[in-house]
């Protein structure tokens, strides 16, 4: 397949790592390679935290340095550039959450935890509730959660689905979306992956139609779909093998 985009933006978890896991060394290489061709962003509802362990491992500043590497953290609600003076990367923009909103969603989500109508169990592997300043995420399992327990708990969405609805009837008009296997992302009204990568290419004045997305959760309700509804031309894969497959197959 011939690659003809000026902007490859992908997903993380379930795209170019399994849930949580550190970016491999041949993914990093894939990447690199593809960012000297086009440039390349990544988008997640991640908190840039989570991105420097998960992500940025594998890369040095002299590989970073003057390179076509864009983060896009808590579903594009901020963004970073790596900054070549200080060796780092910079905030460069950020769409807030009201405090008042927050508050409400951190209440709600501290009731369903106690409630035991959710299914939730009552020792996690890590904090349930993570607060990543423009997003927060709820982790059933807990944040540290193994990949085989994550698989099992909610295969097929049930569960996660009773708990955006109940957050909806008490706090209603935020963007709710189901991250990774276990998790349920909570953003300000109308903002989701698709807001925030169109708020990225107003800003580098982009069009749609010079982009690609790679991500694994396009289905109805998956926290990739926004960005399928914009008429950015979306890849579909099962994970980051079938994303090194593609990626190889544009370089070459």
């Amino acid at each position: 397949m011939s690659f003809h985009k000026k902007l490859a933006v992908f997903d993380l978890d379930g795209t170019l790592t399994e849930s949580k896991q550190p970016l491999d060394k041949e993914m990093a290489f894939l990447l690199l390679e593809l960012s000297k061709k086009t440039m390349v962003a990544v988008i997640s509802g991640a908190s840039y935290e989570q991105f420097r362990a998960q992500f940025l491992s594998h890369f040095t500043s002299p590989e970073l340095a003057g390179n076509n590497l864009i983060l896009l953290p808590t579903s594009g609600s901020q963004c970073y550039e790596f900054d070549d003076p200080t060796g780092d990367w910079k905030l460069v923009d950020e769409i807030p959450f009201a405090p008042a909103d927050k508050e409400k969603v951190l209440t709600v989500l501290r009731e369903i935890i106690s409630s035991g109508q959710f299914d939730i169990p009552t020792e996690s592997q890590g904090d349930y509730i993570e607060d990543r300043g423009t997003q927060i995420t709820f982790s059933a399992l807990g944040q540290r959660a193994t990949q085989e327990s994550k698989q099992a708990w909610d295969p097929d969405k049930v569960k996660r689905q009773k708990i955006k609805t109940e957050i909806d009837r008490q706090v209603p008009g935020l963007s709710i979306s189901f991250g990774g296997m276990s998790s349920v992302d909570i953003l300000p009204a109308g903002q989701n992956k698709a807001t925030g990568l169109k708020r990225f290419l107003a800003r580098i004045k982009l069009p749609i139609a010079d982009v690609v997305f790679v991500g694994d959760s396009l289905f109805a309700g998956g926290n990739d779909l926004s960005v399928k509804e914009t008429g950015i031309e979306t890849l579909a894969v099962s994970g980051p093998a079938e994303t090194k497959a593609l990626i190889s197959d544009w370089l070459t």
